[in-house]
C-alpha cells in the first residue's frame, strides 16, 4: 500500500507539472537552437520567405550565418510561454539587429528587424505584448 502511495503521489506531481513542450526555455542562442531544431529552423525559413525586403545577413542566417546573438530569455506574454531570441550583424549591432520569439515547440510567432538602411520590419503578425517584448534593446 505504501508503494501505491508513492507512485501515485509522483503520478500526480508529474501531471501537475507543465511538459517540457510547454515551458519555454531560456539561456540558448539562436544560431545552436537553428542547427539543432528542424521545428525552429523550418519555421524560420517560412518567415523568411514572406519578404523579398530584408538585409541580406538575415535573408542568409540559416545557410550562412555571419551574426552573433546573445541568450535566450524565457517570456511569458498573455499567460503564454515563449522564447525570446536575439541577433545583430557581426561588428554592426546598432546598425542591423533582429529580435524572434519563438513557441516551445518551435513555431514562429514574429520577428522584428531594425537595419539602419531597411528601416524597420515586422514579420509575422505580433500582437500589442509581442511587439513590446520584440522592441527591447539588446540582443
Amino acid at each position: 500500500m505504501k508503494r501505491f502511495g508513492i507512485v501515485f503521489c509522483l503520478l500526480v506531481l508529474a501531471v501537475s507539472q507543465p511538459s517540457a513542450a510547454e515551458e519555454a526555455k531560456s539561456g540558448r542562442f539562436l544560431h545552436e537552437v537553428v542547427a539543432a531544431s528542424q521545428a525552429h529552423r523550418e519555421s524560420l525559413q517560412q518567415l523568411l520567405r514572406k519578404t523579398q525586403r530584408l538585409p541580406p545577413w538575415v535573408r542568409n542566417m540559416i545557410t550562412n550565418p555571419l551574426y552573433v546573438s546573445g541568450a535566450s530569455t524565457a517570456v511569458t506574454i498573455a499567460e503564454k510561454p515563449f522564447e525570446l531570441f536575439g541577433a545583430c550583424l557581426v561588428k554592426l549591432c546598432p546598425q542591423s539587429h533582429l529580435r524572434i520569439l519563438f513557441t516551445p515547440q518551435g513555431k514562429i510567432a514574429s520577428m522584428r528587424i531594425v537595419d539602419e538602411k531597411m528601416g524597420e520590419i515586422v514579420l509575422g503578425e505580433p500582437d500589442a505584448d509581442q511587439l513590446l517584448q520584440l522592441s527591447k534593446p539588446g540582443i
